[in-house]
């Protein structure tokens, strides 16, 4: 199977769910700009045009191709606020993270087959690397087309062929109705626009059995800073106030980061609509995010203790959340 294989088989047209040839829908006649291979199925259409991405973007295609990944990342740092990694750390951070995600997903549930996965929010790569390595085929979906160039780059310096990267919005997904094996969300879900809209998409997505895992920063962190800001207990003020909170202490715009931190209760209320009953909450294993290894067994002692467990999830650092996808007949909380 090919690119345009790939496309045909499993992406739809977000307009009117018809079915993709190369860049047009052989439904509706709508038809989508590639740049670089990058499908912009993004809808609904952004209105308007963002000036600076516009200008950044221009620049990247100037420079893609005599250019390396740290070049392009670079470039990025100077037009937007991104905690880029340096080239080296993408393969070690990536291969941490997933790890972790499969681990704890197979402990409850059974990935179906290895023959699809769905990178939600791919950014530059770094989850899409190592699912490559699983999956015969990798979707990345991402919006902002910056990041997705930067993915590319990592891509073809690695010479993985079997990852497709997309430009597409999360709450509207333009991938077929269950088709998908295994979904992962890495440093997303606080981000997405509209939670419970992006994990029905999820659900929607997944083929019967198919899993899910993403983790989720909790709102009510008592151990470290918010991780955008660097700011301690801005998840304590009502949502009202955190942007003043921000403000006084930090002298930033809060908004600009498209932050959204979830507590434990919505993060299970937003899983449980999406999902119903499979709905899993977690903590996840620290070692993934740089943590000693060593406080991992704790904390897969914590959780085989119910009122232990329930008391460190509201206040954890982080959350994972799981889900396999429900049967038609299965009841929404």
């Amino acid at each position: 199977m090919n690119d345009s294989d790939f496309c045909s088989e499993y992406l739809r047209c977000p307009n009117c769910h018809g079915s993709l040839v190369e860049q047009t829908c052989s439904s509706c006649g709508a038809a989508f700009k590639k740049t670089l291979g990058i499908l912009d199925l993004r809808w609904p259409r952004p209105s308007g045009g963002d000036t600076k991405t516009e200008r950044l973007i221009e620049e990247m295609l100037k420079h893609y191709q005599s250019s390396s990944f740290l070049e392009l990342s670079a470039l990025v740092s100077r037009h937007h606020r991104l905690d880029m990694n340096r080239s080296s750390t993408l393969d070690q951070l990536g291969q941490q993270m997933m790890s972790m995600f499969q681990h704890q997903t197979e402990k409850f549930y059974t990935i179906p087959t290895t023959t699809f996965a769905l990178d939600i929010g791919c950014g530059y790569g770094t989850s899409s690397i190592v699912l490559s390595r699983r999956f015969d085929w990798v979707l990345g979906l991402e919006p902002y087309l910056p990041v997705l160039l930067l993915a590319k780059k990592a891509l073809e310096t690695r010479g993985i062929r079997n990852v497709i990267l997309v430009q597409a919005y999360a709450q509207e997904m333009p991938v077929r109705d269950e088709c998908v094996d295994f979904a992962v969300a890495q440093n997303v879900i606080e981000h997405l626009i509209e939670v419970k809209s992006a994990l029905c998409e999820v659900d929607r997505v997944l083929q019967r059995g198919g899993c899910f895992c993403g983790d989720s920063r909790n709102r009510y962190d008592l151990f470290f800073p918010e991780p955008h800001v660097k700011l301690r207990w801005v998840g304590l003020f009502p949502r009202k106030l955190q942007s003043g909170y921000v403000r006084l202490f930090k002298n930033v715009d809060y908004s600009e980061w498209h932050a959204r931190l979830l507590s434990w209760r919505e993060l299970r209320q937003c899983g449980r609509e999406a999902f119903g009953r499979s709905t899993r909450i977690v903590l996840p294993l620290v070692s993934a995010y740089g943590q000693s290894s060593r406080m991992d067994k704790w904390i897969e002692r914590v959780e085989t203790v119910p009122v232990l467990r329930d008391l460190a999830q509201l206040f954890f650092p982080s959350l994972l959340l799981l889900a396999q996808s429900s049967s038609p007949s299965d009841s929404r909380a």
